[in-house]
């Protein structure tokens, strides 16, 4: 079992320290190299929502990129062009940390610039895709995980079946012998 809560005492400073699921995942290239670490709480199922949200705002968010001239390494071929890129930058950054409910846009994208080509895509798409395969199956996981704990309470619960016998019951008039009393006589 994890471990929800603790008090640390630094000094004078006391602090609650509380396991909120979130877990690191290292988001790599091909060749192994760690490109980031990504911090994603798979329990909080509006990230669902959110990454949703971010999907179908990206188009909307990088359209003024389409009239610019930006150079393979994400970088401004016209320096007039730099200033719309670091505005699209700062609404795509704005976006990450949304959708992962925490600053983590600049860590992501530390080593290489979200616009620069990737096999003639952003960069940034490519990384915003293995973040929904990295959600999905960590939402995937954590339902799991859930459904079993679920699963063994209401096994615990689960109350022994009813059976019908009501012919063997030794005090129903039926089987007593003393009958079935007449009842047409009642006002």
């Amino acid at each position: 079992m994890a471990e929800f809560t603790k008090v640390v005492v630094d000094g004078e400073r006391v602090k609650g320290i509380v396991d909120d699921g979130t877990k690191a995942i290292p988001i790599e290239n091909k060749f192994g190299k760690l490109i980031c670490t990504i911090y994603v709480r798979p329990g909080d199922l509006s990230i669902i929502d959110r990454y949703n949200e971010v999907i179908d705002a990206l188009p909307d968010i990088v359209k003024p990129l389409e009239a610019l001239s930006i150079n393979n390494d994400g970088t401004a071929s016209i320096e007039e062009d730099w200033k719309a890129i670091k505005e699209v930058e700062g609404k795509l950054y704005e976006q990450i940390n949304y959708l992962f409910d925490m600053d983590e846009a600049e860590q992501i994208f530390a080593k290489r610039n979200p616009f620069s080509s990737v096999n003639g895509a952003f960069f940034a798409e490519q990384i915003i895709e293995v973040i929904g395969d990295i959600i999905s199956d960590g939402v995937t996981r954590e339902a799991e995980k859930m459904e079993r704990r679920t699963n063994k309470y209401l096994d615990d619960l689960k109350q022994p079946e009813v059976v019908n016998n009501a012919g063997n019951i030794t005090n129903f008039p039926a089987n007593s012998g003393a009958g079935i009393p007449d009842t047409n006589g009642l006002s």
